[in-house]
């Protein structure tokens, strides 16, 4: 019973995405950093409109284009 627990709340997603634990962690994780430079890039820009003009829009197109294409299954 714990056995599928576990698989359940761990493992079962990673594994619909074609990867493993760790390796969805590592995932989840590179892509919530693009986003915290994004959300930071997006804050500075509000306050100073010169800067950082296109900052948080690159991070938007570089994970759209991470996850494009990606059905259940692929490992990218």
């Amino acid at each position: 019973m714990a056995a599928g627990l576990i698989d359940r709340l761990f493992l079962a997603h990673p594994r619909s995405a074609g990867q493993g634990y760790f390796e969805h962690m590592r995932f989840a994780w590179s892509f919530a950093a693009t986003m915290a430079v994004g959300t930071i890039a997006a804050l500075v820009h509000g306050l100073f409109p010169f800067v950082c003009q296109t900052a948080a829009g690159d991070r938007v197109r570089t994970l759209y284009a991470r996850l494009s294409g990606r059905e259940p299954g692929s490992a990218r």
